[in-house]
Formats: structure tokens, C-alpha cells, sequence
């Protein structure tokens, strides 16, 4: 991946030597992918610009109750997700899986690659530290944490997020001396403002100290 936000997402793969560009416009219901091939070369400048690492997985098709379905196997970390592709809303909300599958944990948020690239695998310990090197590295993309991280650790990314978008676009107003730079710089402070001086009735003091001290 080498952009990902709330609504659209750039993503590069690489499949028996072939090498594609897939942009995914999402939205509650359907996904909708703009694929094109590209030149080794293309690829490979994009890597430069990844957010977080690559990920390795192989995908199975078949058809799992008559439906098109596909498997992706991942290398790291070691799941497996299965996908079934429904004609209708309706069935999808009237699909039962079949009484030979068990299932033992059910997910309320999207598990799927850019989760997995932005913040682990559920089942692993939340790693912070790899979603601030993922954020200095690069800032091409918006938050859309899962539900299962914890409000200090979120709160702790937001900050930092936003502090390295303030830096980015400070830097970057003064080599362009452009109005649309500036307007991004000072979009950044007003919402690191915002978010500072509203900690107190978010956050009790000592916690608040903490926060300080650590961020």
C-alpha cells in the first residue's frame, strides 16, 4: 500500500512476474477496484513509498454454497481469511454458514490487509511502536484504528500523527511558498490546538501527565 484512506486506497501486487496498481473505492456495501498493469519499474519506485511492510499471501478461488469465494493464505502473520461474495445484501444478511464450520470468535471491524499492514493481527500483542515508525515513515494515509486497540494507545498515535503532519506541511510551505501548503499547515495546528487544549476534559490530570511525559 502506498496510500490508504477512509474512502479509497492504492495498492501495487505482484503475481507470476506481472506486476498491477489496483485503486479501491470503498464504501459500506460494495468494493470497487480500478486495476492497471504496469512495468517492473513502476513497482519497484512505488515500493520506495510503502506504508508499513509488504505483505506476502497466496489466494484460493472456488465456490464455497454455490457462491464465489477465495481464501488468502497469509505468510506473516499466519491466518488465514476466507471471503464470499453475495448478489444481494439481502443474502448476505440471510446467509447462514454451514453447521460442519464452527465459529469461535466473531470480528466486529474489517479484517483485511490494510488493517493488518497498519496495526497487526487481533490475536497479537497492539504493537505502538510499529504504527510511530509506520507514521514517521510516511504520512499518505488517514487513521481508521480497529476497535480493539485501546483509547490511551489511539490517543497516543492521534498526537503523534498529527505532530508529524504539522512538521510535513511546515517543511513543505516553506520550500513551495504556496497558499495551499500554508492552508495545510495551519489546518494541522488549529487541529492540534484543538485536540491539546481539550486533554483536560477528556482525560483526568495525572493521566493527561502521563500522556505528556510519554508522547
Amino acid at each position: 500500500y502506498t496510500q490508504i484512506t477512509s474512502n479509497h486506497s492504492v495498492k501495487f501486487q505482484s503475481f507470476c512476474n506481472e506486476f498491477y496498481k489496483i485503486t479501491k473505492f470503498n464504501n459500506s456495501i460494495l468494493e470497487q477496484n480500478q486495476e492497471e498493469k504496469i512495468s517492473k519499474k513502476k513497482f519497484e519506485k512505488a515500493r520506495k513509498k510503502i506504508i508499513g511492510k509488504s505483505i506476502k499471501k497466496e489466494r484460493f478461488e472456488f465456490k464455497f454454497c454455490s457462491l464465489k469465494s477465495y481464501i488468502d493464505m497469509y505468510e506473516e502473520p499466519k491466518i488465514c481469511i476466507l471471503k464470499i461474495f453475495f448478489p444481494t445484501l439481502d443474502s448476505s444478511n440471510e446467509f447462514k454458514i454451514p453447521k460442519d464450520f464452527k465459529i469461535q470468535k466473531e470480528l466486529h471491524h474489517d479484517l483485511n490487509s490494510k488493517h493488518i499492514v497498519l496495526y497487526g493481527f487481533e490475536y497479537q500483542k497492539f504493537d505502538i511502536e510499529k504504527c510511530f515508525k509506520i507514521i514517521e515513515k510516511n504520512q499518505n494515509f488517514s487513521l481508521d484504528f480497529p476497535n480493539y486497540i485501546n483509547a490511551y494507545d489511539g490517543f497516543r498515535i492521534f498526537l503523534f500523527y498529527l505532530f508529524k503532519k504539522l512538521k510535513f506541511y511546515w517543511t513543505l510551505s516553506l520550500e513551495r511558498k504556496d497558499k495551499q501548503s500554508l492552508c495545510e499547515f495551519l489546518f494541522c495546528s488549529r487541529s492540534l490546538y484543538i485536540v491539546l487544549s481539550s486533554m483536560n476534559t477528556i482525560l483526568d490530570k495525572n493521566l493527561s501527565n502521563i500522556l505528556a511525559l510519554k508522547f
